[in-house]
């Protein structure tokens, strides 16, 4: 038996073929299918796969509806976004569909901070219905309210984002109410900043969801790009004191995650790696943490014991303004954890996919 991890795929609304939209970041559907082929066939036919989809795989956020980004979300709305992506991206649908329908194989999607949508039982349903099909919807999972997903021999994947204040979603409250309309998604600030700050100026910037760490960019972009900069500023204010003082009630804002938010954006936000490493100091339990939600692939050994970090890193380009991964980048990473040994302990590791070697590929924007 083998799982197979992949996080932060962003697939938005789909790029038709001679057009170009800057909400969609991913743009590598064959590269997928040839993944989810490859551990489907030869050799892994006959051996059972888990894929856990360690969240933000869809990103409906970036899915405008009525040419508008909505922050009240809906469980009509989410269901119109989500089957945006689905439509947009049906090289995805088939692939999953095709290896959903091999008996030994299986989907978890791990819910993040951009994919809340699938929150609403109603949209598992569809997904359901589309991606696995009449008779093989047993073999897609969700998971939502759970905070990890511990896997046999010491093995914990979450996604990332509940270490950090601004991406921090609120599993006792996630869908809340105004003035007597219908429930929608209580998003994290983290949300809000995308949809009413980076959003409105991705038409003139679309590379700037795939900065990595944004707070840098931001920081010089106020001297090299002002008047975007400036402005973009000025609404993140009036938004955060909006979301975090005025809605405070609706949202349970609380005042100590208020100040958590802007020590994270006037610092650093938390290093995953040390989260994960104090996770398996408070455990010994666990031999391996696998997180995303950070863009940023890496493989860390703890040192005090044989334990270790994955970062699965993302599908889509990643902007990196790190010195020690500086440049642009688009690596399909991945972990496999493998359970084919006998040793009650299995290998974790981290992966490239290259895919089938060809002599030209079709560019989509």
């Amino acid at each position: 038996m083998i799982k197979l991890v992949i996080s932060d795929l962003h697939i938005s609304a789909g790029t038709p073929t001679g057009e170009y939209s800057p909400y969609e970041d991913f743009h590598y559907d064959d590269a997928l299918a040839e993944f989810l082929d490859f551990y489907s066939s030869g050799e892994y036919r006959n051996i059972p796969v888990e894929l856990i989809l360690n969240g933000d795989i869809l990103d409906p956020l970036k899915v405008s509806v009525g040419n508008t980004f909505p922050d009240r979300i809906t469980n009509a709305i989410a269901l119109e976004k989500v089957g945006l992506c689905l439509n947009g991206h049906p090289t995805i649908v088939r692939c999953w569909r095709k290896f959903l329908s091999q008996s030994n194989k299986s989907i978890t999607y791990i819910m993040g901070n951009h994919d809340l949508e699938v929150a609403y039982l109603s949209v598992q349903d569809l997904l359901r219905s589309i991606i696995a099909g009449p008779s093989n919807q047993d073999r897609i999972r969700f998971r939502i309210f759970d905070p990890f997903y511990d896997l046999p021999g010491g093995v914990r994947v979450c996604h990332g984002n509940q270490f950090e204040a601004l991406n921090r979603v609120d599993y006792h409250r996630l869908f809340i109410t105004r003035g007597g309309q219908d429930p929608c998604l209580n998003l994290p600030w983290g949300s809000i900043f995308l949809l009413k700050v980076l959003l409105p100026i991705k038409e003139q910037r679309p590379y700037i969801t795939q900065i990595h760490p944004f707070s840098r960019y931001f920081a010089l972009a106020m001297l090299s790009d002002t008047s975007v900069a400036l402005p973009a500023g000025m609404r993140a204010s009036y938004y955060f004191f909006k979301t975090r003082f005025w809605e405070a009630r609706q949202r349970s804002a609380s005042l100590k995650q208020t100040f958590s938010i802007l020590q994270e954006e006037a610092v650093v936000a938390p290093e995953l790696a040390d989260v994960a490493f104090s996770m398996m100091a408070a455990d010994p339990r666990l031999t391996a943490v696998v997180m995303g939600h950070s863009h940023a692939a890496k493989i860390r050994h703890f040192g005090q014991r044989d334990a270790i970090y994955v970062n699965t890193g993302t599908w889509t380009k990643l902007i990196s303004l790190d010195l020690s991964d500086l440049g642009v980048h688009t690596r399909f990473t991945y972990s496999l954890i493998d359970y084919r040994d006998t040793s009650a302990v299995p290998k974790v590791r981290l992966f490239r996919w290259f895919g089938n070697q060809k002599p030209y590929s079709e560019l989509r924007y």
